[in-house]
């Protein structure tokens, strides 16, 4: 199959030639399903339960009789905080324990990551970052405002590293930039961004990631 091609950044901010995108080569066909369930299955997983209603055993208040049990031709009763009276306990609400956590097997997010990778390179929204290395954020900043301006782009950016390699410190403070490793790629952020920019080393770490080179994704 024809691999995929994607442009080549310099340090200067400026398109210079092109490179291979091999690792989303396989995956040039849209999966919109699977790739909607694997954005629904991290948002699911973000999701905590912090709603909690009382039960009738957690509302203050007297616990005596609300009225004698015979003789007032109503229904037999105990005390007010009842369900069924205003200012009761709930009935079935929200206790604060939900677990909204699902499961998402190995291979479909596998497959899910590398469909998003395989539409933003065809639509030429990656680009492989070349002899590039980043100290501080001002030089970060600076390196992409140049990117910015030469692609013409104001939208989010996705920087993307391999695990270990330095630059994390230079760009993580910079808005609208966020700043992953091949080991925690997920289709979600890949999504959001307008731009995805990736290093040497990332690329490789993809590369030996998604082509088997290193069995199962950790």
């Amino acid at each position: 199959m024809k691999n995929l091609k994607i442009a080549i950044i310099n340090s200067q901010g400026e398109v210079a030639g092109e490179a291979v995108f091999a690792p989303a080569a396989s995956e040039v066909s849209g999966k919109v399903n699977l790739v909607t369930q694997a954005v629904r299955v991290f948002l699911a997983n973000q999701r905590r339960a912090r709603a909690h209603a009382k039960t009738r055993g957690e509302v203050s208040g007297s616990t005596a009789k609300i009225w004698r049990q015979k003789g007032t031709g109503r229904a037999r009763h105990g005390d007010r905080q009842a369900p069924i009276f205003v200012g009761g306990g709930v009935a079935h609400g929200p206790t604060g324990g939900q677990n909204y956590h699902q499961k998402l097997n190995r291979k479909m997010g596998r497959r899910a990551i590398l469909a998003v990778l395989a539409e933003k390179a065809k639509e030429k929204k990656i680009y492989l970052v070349k002899d590039l290395n980043l100290k501080k954020t001002k030089e970060a900043a600076a390196f992409l405002a140049k990117v910015r301006q030469s692609l013409k782009s104001e939208g989010k950016i996705v920087f993307l590293l391999a695990k270990g390699e330095e630059g994390r410190l230079a760009l993580r403070n910079l808005k609208a930039v966020t700043v992953s490793n091949t080991e925690s790629l997920n289709p979600y952020f890949l999504l959001l961004a307008d731009l995805v920019l990736i290093t040497e080393a990332a690329l490789k770490a993809l590369e030996a990631r998604f082509n088997g080179r290193r069995g199962v994704d950790e």
